[in-house]
């Protein structure tokens, strides 16, 4: 063990731009509420397992903030198998509230949607989630801030390793970004310098973002990789006719 901890502390600072696979949980400093975690046994432990989760080091890359801006800057201070707790404040995490995110709408909008409101009921206003505080006298109000907004956060921090090589990096981007859609429809091959993915053509419209994303990062990022190109995949679809016997 005191090996290990003096190879660490050999180890070389992570810098913007390194990929690696992260762990972390995330909690709400004044009640000790735990609200995410990448960890399944402290999420079992906090009452939030999802079995829709799969519970696993996140990828990152340091810089891209793709994490919350103060948990990014946590990663520059660290090296590859540190562990840290990291104090986010509301400016560094999901913002402060703001009065103006609290709106009054009325009944008969909800009526018209079919909708019943119930205190703490989460719904989607014009692209907008919200949470239902009240419902009074025709009256809905509705606090659209982050549930975690205004309140400063601790988080666990773990960097469980960094992801080398442009094939690996490669893969490792690709896993996280289209991760959600089936092996079957999905492909990817690498060369020195390309990448081509295919996707089934039905993913061209959902996965629009996701693609702008993925080349942007891999071209930035990832020495030598210069193109990612995109082929829509349409495979013919072989209906089985029942036969009457």
């Amino acid at each position: 063990m005191i090996f290990t901890q003096r190879f660490f502390l050999r180890g070389v600072l992570l810098k913007e731009g390194s990929i690696v696979e992260v762990n972390y949980t995330g909690k709400v400093v004044v009640s000790n509420e735990v609200f995410d975690t990448t960890v399944e046994k402290k999420a079992i432990d906090a009452g939030i397992f999802n079995k829709q989760i799969k519970y696993k080091p996140v990828t990152v890359i340091v810089g891209e903030q793709e994490l919350l801006k103060g948990l990014d800057d946590s990663l520059k201070e660290m090296k590859v198998g540190d562990e840290r707790k990291a104090s986010i404040k509301p400016a560094d995490g999901f913002g402060e509230r703001q009065s103006q995110l609290v709106r009054v709408l009325p009944m008969r909008e909800f009526k018209r949607q079919k909708m019943n409101p119930i205190p703490g009921l989460v719904l989607e206003v014009n692209g907008r989630q919200g949470r239902v505080q009240s419902v009074s006298g025709g009256r809905v109000r509705v606090d659209f801030n982050h549930p975690l907004a205004g309140k400063d956060l601790e988080y666990e921090l773990k960097v469980v390793k960094e992801v080398t090589g442009a094939k690996n990096q490669v893969q490792a981007l690709f896993d996280k970004y289209f991760g959600g859609i089936p092996e079957k429809e999905k492909s990817i091959k690498i060369t020195d310098k390309e990448i081509e993915i295919g996707l089934d053509a039905k993913y061209t419209a959902a996965a629009a973002n996701l693609k702008k994303r993925f080349s942007d990062l891999v071209t930035k990022n990832i020495k030598g990789i210069t193109k990612v190109k995109f082929v829509e995949e349409f495979k013919e679809k072989v209906e089985k006719k029942a036969t009457k016997q």
